[in-house]
């Protein structure tokens, strides 16, 4: 029994995910909640080994990519995760399970297999979809100048090989997009377009996660 929330916030490359998860923290600290922020690559244990990998991730195997994940997300869970729920914090997850499920899936990799990867992870008391259409991620990353940071894995190159790389992107996020949704309607958690207008976007989030934290939140 804890007394804290998990909330996720997934969805694809350059959808808003950080910003949200930064500005959900920064709402819910001027309520008088501590909070704890995770995500993938983020362990002690396999972080920095990942970050410095990450282009080179579209040459690996499906099963070599689902381990290194599981491996530093259950690593965050035993030092990060547990302890913060025990303690009573918010855990606010910028990816969770889900991201490496849909990557490993449209690869051709064996879902239930991947899943089972993460059976001793908590679950999530809120899992929010962030989306939006794979042109204006595209042109997203295009405006913040970070094209050339493109990482092969990332688009898809090895999905669309002879493809461009921002051909292959916006094939890939088409996909993406698709299974986010489709495991939106499968678990009846929200998705939220992030076309919208962004403050319209927060109090979406907003709602949802103040629904389940109830009593926790201090009046302000």
């Amino acid at each position: 029994m804890t007394d804290g929330k998990l909330i996720v916030i997934e969805g694809s490359d350059n959808v808003g995910r950080s910003l949200h998860c930064d500005l959900l923290a920064e709402r819910l600290g001027a309520h008088g909640i501590a909070t704890k922020r995770i995500g993938l690559a983020r362990s002690k244990l396999m972080g920095d080994m990942i970050k410095s990998q990450g282009g080179d991730f579209h040459i690996m195997d499906t099963r070599t990519r689902s381990l290194i994940y599981a491996t530093d997300l259950v690593d965050q869970s035993i030092h990060d995760i547990v302890p913060m729920l025990e303690a009573g914090f918010v855990v606010i997850a910028d990816r969770y399970t889900l991201t490496p499920e849909i990557r490993e899936a449209v690869r051709g990799g064996d879902v239930d297999w991947i899943k089972s990867l993460y059976s001793t992870v908590p679950k999530p008391d809120v899992t929010l979809i962030l989306h939006a259409g794979p042109r204006r991620l595209l042109n997203r990353i295009m405006l913040s100048e970070s094209i050339g940071k493109l990482r092969k894995f990332e688009c898809g190159t090895d999905l669309y090989p002879g493809e461009s790389i921002t051909t292959s992107f916006l094939n890939y996020q088409r996909v993406l997009r698709k299974k986010f949704l489709e495991s939106s309607e499968e678990n009846d958690w929200l998705a939220i377009p992030t076309r919208d207008d962004l403050w319209a976007v927060h109090e979406n989030i907003w709602n949802e996660v103040s629904a389940v934290l109830g009593e926790m939140l201090l009046e302000i």
